[in-house]
């Protein structure tokens, strides 16, 4: 039996990790991506340069390669799902979907949430709806001998390049830099938010524990790490990272919901920071019970603080961002409800007089 998996996309976030655990199993990987990601992979795999939406050249690297195993990381649309779904089916013995968590829906039903508790009717953006619709797409068409299929949800899982703040999914360096430079820190509601946090290391190994794992055909699992941390437990992690105290600013969510600017209401605190998140992964432990994390979240967290410090990318980070607005606005409007109290107090206690 060969052992010959395809990666669609990457090398990224999670996928970097996934394709070193596979070659420690002995498996052959080769990518199909945009060929100027192929320098950055440190890792030896073929690199098969193509479009993700070219059926045509992904047909050709399916017939070229011969994968036994395809996961794939940058399906995002059904009409991907529907192309997909042709040139996959009776071609391989695994076929394995990186959809999200957020096909959930939030607020979550329960916490933490497991994967056949109640998905809330509505998607709170594109991207999951997109997803939850590939999802449907697939399992309507899995079959253990013709369209083996396994899902994977992963968790947010930060890493070198993808690290959330709670307002965008892009500022993660500006906040690094915020604490390191002693800035101030926005943490919407009042820190005790809970959110799910993992490190892309760990959650790209779990995905590749999947790869012909027979537990895992037909099945969808969450991967993550096995607990969630609050939005304060979450600043603080970085900074411990960056051996510094971090100077958080608790603002409430609807004061900053309420703010009429762009980065306002397309920011990330509508569609996912502001509710509790938190997900089991005991399905996962279930069909894997021998799974062991190779790294904390500290530990992953001063890895990619210092690969973020060597690259010099704290230092070209945004020097001022929305957040300082926010945290102006903030305390203006909360010292002038204090001298307003503090104005009505004092004529209370001179019409009492």
């Amino acid at each position: 039996m060969t052992n010959r998996a395809l990666f669609i996309g990457g090398p990224g976030t999670l996928s970097t990790s996934a394709i070193q655990a596979l070659q420690k199993r002995g498996y052959t990987i080769a990518i199909f991506s945009h060929p100027r990601l192929f320098n950055e992979l440190d890792v030896e795999v073929k690199g098969i340069a193509g479009d993700r939406d070219d059926p045509l050249a992904l047909k050709q690297a399916i017939k070229n390669f011969k994968p036994d195993v395809i996961l794939d990381f940058v399906l995002f649309t059904p009409e991907q799902a529907h192309s997909t779904y042709s040139l996959v089916k009776d071609r391989v013995r695994q076929y394995i979907f990186i959809s999200t968590v957020d096909v959930y829906g939030y607020p979550l039903s329960h916490l933490p949430f497991r994967e056949d508790d109640p998905w809330n009717p509505q998607t709170q953006s594109a991207y999951a709806a997109d997803k939850r619709l590939s999802e449907q797409y697939f399992r309507e068409r899995s079959n253990s001998n013709h369209f083996p299929l396994t899902i994977a949800r992963p968790a947010y899982s930060f890493g070198k390049r993808f690290i959330l703040s709670f307002m965008s999914r892009d500022k993660g360096t500006a906040m690094l830099r915020r604490l390191r430079e002693s800035l101030p820190v926005m943490v919407p509601g009042d820190g005790t938010t809970l959110m799910h946090v993992s490190s892309a290391k760990n959650s790209g190994e779990m995905i590749a524990a999947l790869v012909d794992a027979p537990a895992a055909i037909g099945k969808d699992y969450t991967v993550g790490h096995p607990y969630s941390i609050t939005h304060d437990e979450y600043v603080n992690l970085f900074g411990r990272a960056l051996n510094v105290e971090p100077k958080i600013v608790h603002v409430p969510t609807d004061f900053i919901t309420g703010i009429d600017r762009p980065e306002i209401k397309d920011c990330l605190l509508h569609a996912l920071t502001r509710y509790n998140i938190s997900f089991s992964i005991d399905r996962f432990l279930r069909d894997f019970p021998e799974f062991q994390w190779s790294v904390t979240l500290d530990e992953w967290a001063r890895q990619v603080v210092q690969w973020n410090i060597q690259q010099k990318t704290l230092d070209s980070a945004d020097k001022k961002i929305i957040d300082d607005e926010i945290i102006e606005a903030w305390e203006g409007s909360a010292k002038h409800l204090t001298r307003l109290l503090s104005t009505r107090q004092s004529y209370v206690k001179e019409e009492i007089i």
